[in-house]
């Protein structure tokens, strides 16, 4: 077992990023660094309470010591504007807040990351004061599973019958923050292949808004004397009635802009093609809509089995909500496509197209294009879930840099 002492020494993030490498992240390493991430927080409190000794609700019957380990920090969140921002602009706060997924312990069974109870407060805190520019998504429990000081209440206090939602982790920790700090993520990596007769479309809205768009953009481009074919991959919810995520790829012609000359759809819930996942009809619904009921002819499955992962009749913990990061991994590969080998998606067979996503998707897929090993998937998508909580951490960490005299 590594000893704390050993952790006080190394206060930069890049020597405890090496030396959990070295040991894999263990639940003693974890518990190491919590424990000195707990003295960093008490000692940030205790100058905040040294600073405003002077205020009335300091007044109370019970020892400094133990106000600042129970108590302290609820009151600095009421009492203080942007409460997280300033406790990122402590150095040694912010780069544990702000770490990477290899610097967690995840438990083996849940999936949960392994916090500080302070650190578990700092989100649920967050949470409950109903602002999403503080809510850390997927690290906080819904605020009525807990305690007035932001401990998460025990299982046992939850009404009955909701032994379904106690371990549910899509349950434990879904919010609306959580699905926009995602999907804002997924944006800013997804659009960026954007060029040339490539356009991916990644916006808040459903499908039928977005194939409105390919209609407009269409008809602009064949105004001004565009002739080459144009390929959209659009990443959206379904509809207002089916929020599941899913993904198109819609080959239009500039010279017949009111009719595509291709459509591929890739939803995450099929076992095997040729066999529609259960969402087919909202697909073909949003695409009559713009479209006209023609387009039922048109559209061509090229969905993949990655849902599946999870099995009816699982313990509850095991149903993760994860359609959005494989929405992103389908979106990614049809792009890559549609840069390197466009003639494959104008002519290819789906057999065809549907190998080559796979070849590209290695987050999910061997290089065997075998899909990887449910255990590992879930793997994979809870370190995409804390790494999508850090990237709003880093956002929140530049924001109190550029409000204090160092810089991360």
């Amino acid at each position: 077992m590594v000893c704390i002492d050993l952790f006080r020494s190394f206060q930069s993030t890049y020597f405890l990023e090496k030396l959990m490498e070295q040991y894999n992240c263990t639940y003693e390493i974890a518990e190491a660094t919590n424990h000195f991430f707990e003295r960093e927080v008490y000692n940030f409190l205790r100058k905040w309470v040294d600073n405003n000794g002077d205020r009335t609700f300091f007044q109370f019957d019970q020892s400094l010591d133990v106000y600042l380990t129970n108590e302290a920090l609820r009151d600095f969140f009421m009492t203080t504007e942007h409460p997280v921002q300033s406790l990122l602009s402590d150095r040694s706060i912010a780069e544990h807040l702000g770490r990477g997924s290899r610097l967690v312990y995840f438990d083996p069974l849940s999936g949960d990351p392994l916090l500080a109870q302070t650190e578990q407060r700092i989100y649920n805190l967050a949470r409950r004061m109903d602002s999403e520019l503080m809510h850390v998504p997927f690290r906080s429990i819904h605020p009525n599973k807990q305690t007035d000081t932001g401990d998460p209440l025990s299982i046992t206090s939850y009404p009955k019958d909701s032994e379904e939602i106690r371990y549910n982790s899509g349950n434990h920790f879904s919010s609306r923050p959580a699905n926009s700090n995602v999907f804002d993520e997924h944006s800013k990596r997804c659009t960026a292949k954007s060029g040339g007769n490539l356009h991916v479309f990644v916006k808040y809205g459903f499908l039928e808004d977005r194939l409105a768009d390919v209609m407009q953009v269409t008809a602009e481009l064949k105004s001004e004397g565009e002739t080459n074919f144009q390929f959209f991959v659009i990443y959206s919810r379904h509809s207002p009635t089916e929020g599941h995520f899913g993904v198109s790829l819609v080959v239009m012609d500039p010279l017949c802009p009111d009719f595509p000359k291709r459509v591929l759809v890739c939803d995450t819930l099929l076992k095997e093609l040729p066999m529609h996942p259960r969402w087919w009809n909202h697909f073909v619904a949003e695409y009559s809509n713009v479209f006209g009921d023609a387009i039922a002819g048109v559209i061509e499955d090229l969905s993949h089995p990655l849902q599946k992962v999870n099995i009816k009749g699982d313990d509850p913990y095991r149903h993760d909500w994860n359609c959005p990061y494989y929405a992103a991994s389908m979106a990614d590969a049809l792009a890559e496509i549609v840069k390197n080998s466009s003639e494959l998606i104008l002519n290819g067979s789906l057999a065809q197209i549907h190998t080559a996503m796979k070849s590209i998707m290695s987050d999910y897929y061997e290089a065997d294009c075998q899909i990887k090993d449910r255990v590992v998937i879930q793997q994979i998508n809870k370190l995409k879930r804390w790494d999508s909580g850090s990237e709003l951490v880093k956002e929140l960490i530049a924001e109190a840099s550029r409000k204090s005299s160092y810089g991360l």
